[in-house]
């Protein structure tokens, strides 16, 4: 087995860099994790109000034919019970 060619190096300050490194990305993580979770948060409301949405332009749109049928709301409802 080949061994690794041992340096002279600042063993403690290339640990601590790298400690540090390791500190800041746990950190980045957690801040990622959390900004994942809003985003997903978000997205159900988002789509919640785009239901709604859709759901008030079908009002909005329905209200519209009846106006423009010319009758009346109980010719209407006569119609759609019958």
């Amino acid at each position: 087995m080949a061994r690794r060619k041992v340096e002279e190096k600042n063993y403690d300050e290339l640990i601590q860099l790298s400690e540090e490194r390791i500190e800041k990305l746990k950190t980045d993580l957690k801040a990622e994790k959390a900004n994942l979770k809003q985003l997903q948060k978000d997205q159900i409301r988002y789509e919640a109000y785009e239901e709604q949405q859709k759901k008030d332009e079908e009002i909005q749109k329905t209200a519209e034919l009846l106006v423009t049928s010319g009758k009346s709301l109980e010719e209407i409802e006569k119609f759609l019970q019958g």
